[in-house]
């Protein structure tokens, strides 16, 4: 290695930078052209009305999402710019947490085309989640670690303590980052050192500070929300838990691509075993916050669904360790696996280009119900369809079954009017409204909106003198039926069903 391999030249952050700013220029482009998710959707709703934490999540990206759109107004890309910043920083500190612990700008570099050339992190730069704030306070705690191990200087114990708190404020996978961490401070002697300190407890005191709304928000709530968390983590409802395994593992092919995903799970046991043979900190901490994170959710899919970005986070360690693996390792090993390597980022290059087409033009002919693409199509038809019926009905109120079509319905219908959703009594779900607006709808008409109806249709009769159906909608996406709507008119509602405390 030269003497300089670590160093950042001109021309290296001027081509960074232009990468970076390219694809940021694309994933706005993509953001702004295409319709928002239902999640998306409702997170917007969480936005208009800012609290300290919600029912399903902490409050960064809602707190970040009511910064743009107060600076760019509520278009689909104002919504989605936190998702695009996201990725932007994620890339430039992965880069540099590479260039760091291998002191070798390659491994900057092969991280930064790892990351890109999978799905998961391509379509991370345009659906907005909460996953956006903690890609970015995951990878500032990787970076601040790193640095601290490089340099011994107490500052970044501080940057490292707030990383993690606003990281839990963002989203309650951080505190999975914590045991790897803390293996770090344990079991180095550069880093144990920090024990003594009076600087390593004042930047946990700090990181606990950070994570006072979720807690104060919970506290006022009956700890509702950290309650779904753990019974999402530990309840066990699967009939068939070999059957949830093999689909959790299939999703993670298909999001990071089959061949970088091996690559993956090498990088991740080569940075424990060479980190901690070598007596490398930096790069055990790489394996230690990548692969028990992907442990974890792999346990977890025997026991419950594991949506396909759960475990995101953990490739970030991964990619980085995959990529100093690879530049690390001799000169014959890469000349006998070069054809894998070339064929795992052409490979998913070429996937990462099908779904930004996909997402834009919906002409790839890919079965509706394998495209998570397809959530993205046709809601303003039946927004449409909605609000025409509205048009006749003026005084009549907009409600829904689902927590997804209320923020579309809400987003897309003129005027942004709050629609109410059924079985909301009981916790604070929808942020949108609450008991006060809901007062106001007895001996009221309403409209209401629901994905294949006939069940919820009878859960909800009780609650109104008559029901008769108005419309239906075909939602479709690629030209394909994804799924069928239907729309109800509900005459004078009595009480019970929109309380939403």
């Amino acid at each position: 290695m030269a003497p300089d391999a670590k160093t950042i030249r001109t021309k290296d952050a001027a081509l960074l930078a232009g990468l970076v700013t390219a694809a940021a220029l694309l994933h706005l482009w993509l953001a702004g052209s295409t319709l928002l998710s239902g999640d998306e959707a409702y997170y917007w709703l969480w936005s208009r009305r800012l609290q300290l934490s919600y029912y399903d999540h902490p409050a960064m990206m809602a707190w970040w999402m009511a910064a743009t759109t107060a600076l760019f107004g509520e278009s689909e890309a104002a919504i989605r710019l936190p998702a695009v910043l996201a990725v932007g920083a994620v890339t430039l500190l992965a880069f540099d947490i590479a260039r760091l612990a291998f002191r070798d700008i390659r491994a900057g570099w092969w991280t930064v085309l790892l990351l890109n050339a999978t799905i998961l992190f391509a379509a991370a730069g345009v659906i907005v989640t909460p996953d956006s704030p903690l890609l970015v306070f995951w990878s500032a705690s990787l970076w601040a670690m790193v640095r601290l191990l490089d340099k011994g200087r107490a500052r970044w114990l501080y940057v490292l303590g707030l990383s993690l708190g606003l990281g839990f404020t963002s989203k309650y996978t951080m505190v999975l980052i914590a045991p790897g961490i803390l293996a770090v401070f344990a079991l180095f002697p550069q880093a144990r050192r920090w024990w003594k300190s009076p600087h390593f407890w004042a930047a946990i005191a700090l990181a606990l500070a950070c994570t006072a709304p979720v807690l104060v928000w919970n506290a006022q709530h009956e700890w509702v929300s950290i309650r779904k968390q753990l019974s999402h983590s530990f309840d066990a409802p699967v009939s068939d838990p070999l059957k949830s395994l093999s689909t959790f593992l299939g999703t993670q092919l298909g999001t990071i691509t089959p061949l970088i995903f091996a690559f993956m799970l090498w990088g991740m046991g080569w940075a424990l075993w060479a980190g901690w043979r070598g007596r490398r900190p930096e790069w055990f901490l790489l394996g230690a916050t990548s692969a028990p994170l992907l442990a974890f959710f792999i346990r977890h899919s025997l026991g419950g669904l594991v949506q396909p970005h759960w475990p995101g986070p953990a490739y970030l360690g991964a990619a980085i360790a995959t990529a100093g693996a690879w530049v690390a390792a001799g000169q014959s090993w890469r000349r006998s696996l070069r054809w894998a390597w070339v064929a795992a980022m052409g490979l998913g290059g070429l996937l990462v280009a099908a779904t930004y087409v996909q997402m834009a033009t919906a002409l790839l002919p890919i079965p509706t119900k394998s495209d998570p693409m397809s959530r993205l199509g046709d809601w303003d038809k039946l927004t449409r369809a909605v609000e025409a019926e509205r048009a006749k009905r003026p005084d009549a109120f907009v409600f829904a079954t689902k927590h997804e079509v209320v923020g579309l319905l809400s987003y897309y219908l003129p005027g942004h009017p709050i629609v109410f959703l059924t079985g909301s009594a009981g916790f604070p779900r929808i942020p949108s409204y609450d008991a006060r607006d809901a007062a106001t709808l007895p001996g009221r008409d309403g409209i209401y909106v629901i994905k294949d109806g006939f069940y919820a249709v009878q859960d909800v009769r009780k609650s109104f003198r008559s029901l008769t159906l108005l419309n239906t909608v075909d939602r479709r996406w690629g030209g394909k039926v994804v799924d069928h709507y239907e729309i109800w008119l509900a005459e004078g509602y009595d009480s019970g069903t929109f309380e939403n405390k």
